[in-house]
């Protein structure tokens, strides 16, 4: 509940236009007022008049406050289509200028689901034959991936689960045990001295690899926060390409990870999917939620990955950065074009007709540079 209040409390930033506006509004008033005196004492109040609604007209303060609205409405959308959604053009702006990545393990990085990554089919033969019959996640995997191998399941008889401790039973006439190996793994013992061991983990997304790639490639340090063990961290790791590990974390630590590489001058985004992943969602510049999560992370989160793919945040940083650029542009040629078109107005060269008919141009520009977003994620993908 805390985190929740404190996303839901976290304030806006103001914008640059926020903080041109004003002054923009107070020099054009200005450049008005000296215009309008200029030209009554030169000419009369004919021409200072005249003069004074052609810089009135001319002036387009829409365009410089249009272009953050616009370029982030169309970086939302870009994002959106590729399966992130976010909370609001703000959420998006702050993802783009991320520099740091914090990336849960399990349901986000993998799918969350235990599966059988290294066994032989002889022990999986056995292994299955054993676990059957029990609902354990374990034993579902087992099964699953005897199904997946077409392997046949043996009859197991006089079968023995002990809970926390393993399950024994007799198959093809000869007395088998499935215990825990350590993290991990489980061993398959037989009465003869036979000794197998069957790795179980969670299976690490398609996409994967290649998202955390194309986070290093846009400049993001990845770092790998779980729960789990140290070994899992590691196998998971290599798999991924992660530049960092940091291992048996519980719900706090994540969240005082955050918060230290926010006071070492980085930008955070966490990505995570648990009940335990709410503090580090709330703390981080900019929390994603997987959409299969628990419906607390999904609350507290800036935005939500509509997909079972890690792959549109890395789309949402593209889509950031792309509707930034967009509005620097836009507020530029603003800037240039209120300059040369006031200017042109203060000393006679253009009169309230050509005014009114220039205004809109400075709009259409940055109508251009918003459309300009979608292609500019595209080349991306």
């Amino acid at each position: 509940a805390a985190e929740l209040q404190a996303a839901q409390d976290r304030g806006i930033a103001p914008t640059s236009t926020d903080r041109i506006a004003p002054w923009f509004t107070a020099a054009t008033l200005l450049v008005a007022a000296l215009t309008l005196m200029g030209w009554w004492l030169a000419q009369g109040s004919d021409v200072a008049i005249a003069r004074t609604v052609a810089v009135l007209v001319v002036a387009c303060p829409c365009a410089l406050a249009l272009a953050q609205p616009l370029a982030a409405a169309a970086g939302l959308g870009a994002a959106a289509r590729r399966g992130l959604l976010l909370r609001s053009s703000d959420a998006l702006l702050r993802l783009g200028r991320v520099n740091v990545a914090g990336l849960d393990k399990t349901g986000t990085v993998t799918v969350g689901a235990i599966t059988v990554v290294d066994a032989s089919d002889a022990a999986l033969r056995v292994a299955a034959g054993l676990e059957r019959y029990s609902g354990h996640p374990i034993a579902r995997a087992i099964t699953a991936e005897a199904a997946h191998r077409g392997i046949p399941l043996p009859q197991a008889q006089r079968l023995e689960e002990t809970p926390g401790e393993g399950i024994r039973g007799v198959v093809d006439g000869s007395s088998w045990e499935l215990r825990s190996a350590g993290p991990g793994a489980i061993e398959l013992a037989g009465e003869g001295g036979q000794r197998e061991i069957i790795r179980l983990d969670d299976a690490v997304r398609p996409e994967a690899q290649t998202t955390v790639a194309t986070l290093k490639r846009l400049g993001l340090r990845t770092t790998l926060l779980t729960g789990d063990h140290l070994d899992a961290a590691r196998r998971i790791a290599e798999l991924t390409g992660v530049d960092e590990i940091s291992a048996r974390v519980d719900p706090h630590s994540k969240a005082v990870w955050v918060r230290r590489q926010q006071e070492a001058g980085n930008r955070v985004l966490f990505v995570g999917d648990g009940l335990n992943d709410g503090p580090a969602l709330a703390a981080a510049d900019l929390g994603i939620a997987m959409a299969t999560g628990s419906a607390s992370s999904i609350l507290v989160a800036d935005g939500i990955v509509s997909t079972s793919s890690l792959a549109p945040v890395a789309a949402g940083i593209r889509a950031g950065r792309a509707a930034e650029r967009m509005i620097r542009r836009s507020q530029l040629h603003s800037i240039v074009y209120n300059v040369l078109a006031v200017g042109a107005a203060v000393i006679g060269m253009v009169n309230p007709l050509v005014a009114a008919v220039l205004m809109p141009v400075s709009n259409a520009m940055v109508i251009w540079n918003a459309a300009r977003v979608e292609r500019l994620v595209l080349q991306g993908d």
